[in-house]
């Protein structure tokens, strides 16, 4: 594209200016006149030069624009890729995503393709323009030359014609001018119109994208946490449920457990009042036989102990020893717990056998008599209330065992 203009200014400089001098004769037009016209068509040609080199640098500046318009481009593409990096791979976009990315780059390359043919039509309307005018301008010089020769006949129709031309040249070139002008602003408006739409279909989705991801991102979080908060629930009323169990089983065992022992504390008060009661029975017993002992005479003592024990009579045994004390278990009273255990029997001391005297040789009459005798009141031995006793050998001889109750046995 340089190098075509400075050919064509090339060119121009070595028409420029023209050639002013001719062959005097006598018989020809006025020379300022012709000095004029020619300066007047000089004139016109370096309008129509300027002119040219007007539309040369508009079509320079849309190149420059062109070149501008490439520029912000490349930096959306950057921006687009920028955009394209925060995902780690491009899998990671959903399909819509993929599509309006190849779609904005199509488009990005459409535009550059559209904005390159412009400039080169405009660049071809342009240097055929330039042709066209250096043609004409050729076209001129050589009319010029043909007038310079047909100066005389043609003078008014080449003013005329040139004038002519020249004006429509001025305004063709003041129309071209301002359709350049006019297309460019029409084509740099309407990228800027596809750019801005573009760039705001691109923001509206990339924020759908990112509201469509926050919404799946927040119900994901809320559908995870009714799940916890379920699967806690449901732990816990099971949990409650096993406590609730262990409890009633527990409270159901410490029932049954204080029954047992309230039933086993009644068992031992029982047979701790039977075994006060069988105490009392005893003391009075002994109290009584030794009240009875003390207040009997010494001959009627032995006979009725004698028959006590299950001895024979005093005349056939000589010497009868005395009838011990009745030893009486006192049973321990009972301790209100689950596991007591009976005491054993204590017993009480034993009196020292009472030594007895030596028999008084006695007639039989008085003999038959002394067992009458040994009965004090009703002449009948006392009724024992207490516990019986048995004689340890078949003869009656010995000390006599009691019989002890048995200790009450805690039930279990």
């Amino acid at each position: 594209m340089v190098p075509e203009r400075e050919n064509a200014a090339s060119a121009l400089n070595g028409l420029l200016p023209l050639r002013r001098e001719y062959t005097q004769a006598w018989h020809g037009f006025d020379r300022n006149e012709v000095r004029q016209y020619l300066d007047h068509v000089e004139a016109q040609l370096r309008r129509v030069v300027s002119d040219r080199d007007a539309a040369v640098a508009q079509t320079a500046a849309v190149a420059r624009e062109l070149e501008s318009v490439r520029q912000q481009v490349g930096q959306l593409e950057a921006r687009v890729e920028e955009l394209k990096k925060p995902p780690e791979r491009l899998e990671d976009l959903d399909e819509r995503m993929q599509r309006t990315v190849t779609l904005a780059q199509a488009r990005a390359d459409e535009i550059v393709k559209r904005a390159e043919a412009a400039a080169e039509k405009t660049w071809a309307g342009s240097t055929e323009a330039s042709t066209k005018l250096r043609e004409r301008y050729t076209r001129l010089v050589t009319e010029l030359d043909k007038q310079a020769d047909l100066l005389h006949s043609e003078h008014e129709n080449a003013l005329s014609e040139t004038r002519a031309e020249v004006q429509r040249l001025t305004v063709e070139a003041a129309q071209r001018r301002e359709l350049l002008d006019n297309e460019a602003e029409r084509k740099r408006r309407k990228l800027e119109r596809e750019f801005e739409a573009s760039q705001t279909a691109q923001k509206a989705a990339l924020e759908k994208h990112v509201a469509d991801q926050r919404t799946a991102s927040k119900n994901q979080a809320e559908r995870r946490l009714a799940e916890a908060t379920a699967e806690a629930k449901r732990r816990l009323d099971e949990a409650t449920g096993e406590a609730k169990r262990r409890l009633d089983e527990a409270t159901t065992q410490a029932a049954q457990r204080t029954t047992a022992a309230n039933r086993k504390v009644e068992r031992l008060a029982e047979i701790r009042e039977q075994a006060r009661k069988s105490l009392a029975a005893a003391e009075d017993i002994l109290n009584r036989s030794e009240t009875q002992l003390a207040t009997l005479p010494e001959e009627a003592v032995i006979p009725q102990a004698s028959r006590l024990v299950g001895g024979d009579s005093p005349a056939e045994s000589p010497t009868t020893p005395a009838a011990p004390v009745v030893p009486v278990v006192q049973p321990t009273p009972a301790k209100p717990s689950g596991a007591t255990k009976a005491s054993a029997p204590v017993p009480v001391k034993q009196a020292p056998p009472v030594k007895q005297a030596p028999p008084v040789k006695q007639p039989p009459a008085a003999a038959k008599q002394a067992p009458a005798a040994a009965k004090p009141g009703n002449n009948a031995p006392a009724k024992q209330h207490g516990p019986a006793t048995k004689p340890v050998n078949g003869n009656g001889n010995g000390a006599a065992k009691p019989l002890t109750p048995a200790a009450g046995k805690p039930s279990s």
